[in-house]
């Protein structure tokens, strides 16, 4: 790049075609780098919550099970 220094969108105009390609293609390579990490987060927490929410459908069951077998 023949430009030095942090490029804004008022200043792209002084780069060069190709050089202002390379920019947008790299800062999209980034954007889709956060977004596949927010995602693979979000996944994960998910799966805890998902996770979490079974313990506590087996807690309630064994609590209703051993109440069933009390009575009886």
């Amino acid at each position: 790049m023949n430009y030095s220094g942090k490029i804004t969108r008022f200043n792209m105009y002084q780069l060069s075609p190709y050089d202002r390609l390379q920019y947008q293609r790299g800062r999209k390579a980034e954007a889709l780098e956060i977004a596949q990490k927010q995602a693979a987060l979000a996944n994960g927490l998910a799966a805890i919550q998902k996770n979490q929410a079974v313990a506590l459908g087996n807690l309630v069951s064994r609590v209703a099970m051993q109440r069933i077998y009390k009575r009886v």
